[in-house]
């Protein structure tokens, strides 16, 4: 097992702490866990625990270990939601830095896609206003090795068992505008990165699976917004699923049941998303496909980031 407290102790510096996304109000909460959690051995237990189980699926891309947190070890509700896992993330960082450094993947690739759990942090505190991790079974797409942000976008390996096939599985973070140069140069920063890097593999193209996806989305927008553009892209490919769920948390984040009169109006997607709502209609999550050869290529002088 681990030495669970002396990493805690390194993994959660300031520096540390700001270059895994944290911002002050919840780096100042991380500290104040440690100092908790390294006085208790039950609870020092219980992140190693975790710690070990995150590092045995390093390197196992075929199936998402979502589950692996569902668990009685990895809830508490004296420290905060999601606490513990949190915890172990973040022992368990400089793990998939040494496996991203066995495929020669740079550091600044390593940290800036380490760094999402900072900012699934403080989506916890935006969306039920107190510090916690609510988000921990995604979380470890990117602990597995799979996951890479790739400028605007992030990407993760993604086999289809279905078909046995291998995909670069596309997600959308909250970082600001989607206009369609920045998500071009995503697309071909994944193409070169994946080939690079995992070239023990062979990929079919590019899938997404997202609200982002609804086609309602392009009527309510317009075809030329960015989002709508982005839409458009994709060849829509399985019948779709419910998405209220999915539109409220990424528009508004809210869970559970939400008050669509308490909600801001302030945008045009958010207009559009309670109005939908409002009137009885549904969105919607789709899956679409995207063959890499349908990217267009890098203007002249451009390169793609290996």
């Amino acid at each position: 097992m681990i030495a669970t407290a002396a990493r805690l102790t390194a993994a959660t510096t300031p520096e540390r702490l700001a270059a895994m996304g944290f911002r002050p109000d919840d780096a100042a909460d991380v500290g104040r866990l440690v100092e908790r959690v390294l006085t208790n051995e039950a609870d020092l237990h219980r992140v190693s625990v975790l710690a070990d189980r995150l590092i045995a699926q390093i390197g196992w891309f075929a199936e998402p270990a979502y589950e692996l947190f569902d668990h009685d070890l990895a809830r508490d509700e004296h420290y905060g939601a999601g606490t513990f896992p949190m915890l172990a993330l973040l022992i368990t960082a400089d793990d998939v830095v040494d496996f991203h450094r066995s495929r020669e993947i740079p550091d600044d690739v390593s940290w800036a896609t380490l760094a999402d759990l900072g900012q699934q942090v403080w989506v916890h505190r935006r969306t039920y206003g107190s510090f916690g991790l609510h988000t921990q079974g995604w979380m470890t797409v990117a602990w597995s090795g799979a996951l890479y942000a790739l400028g605007r976008l992030q990407f993760n390996l993604h086999s289809r068992t279905e078909h046995a096939d291998w995909w670069l599985s596309t997600h959308i973070p909250e970082t600001g505008p989607l206009t369609p140069e920045l998500v071009d140069d995503s697309f071909r920063r994944a193409q070169a990165f994946f080939g690079r890097h995992f070239s023990d593999y062979e990929f079919a193209g590019f899938l997404c699976d997202s609200w982002l996806l609804d086609p309602q989305l392009t009527e309510a927008l317009g075809p030329d917004t960015n989002m709508g553009r982005f839409q458009r892209r994709w060849h829509l490919n399985q019948p779709p699923r419910p998405g209220d769920g999915d539109a409220l948390f990424f528009t508004f984040r809210r869970r559970g049941d939400v008050d669509l009169d308490a909600l801001p109006q302030d945008t045009t997607l958010q207009r559009a998303i309670v109005g939908k709502l409002r009137s009885g209609g549904h969105w919607y999550c789709y899956q679409g496909s995207l063959g890499f050869d349908e990217v267009p290529p890098a203007p002249a002088g451009d390169g793609a980031a290996s």
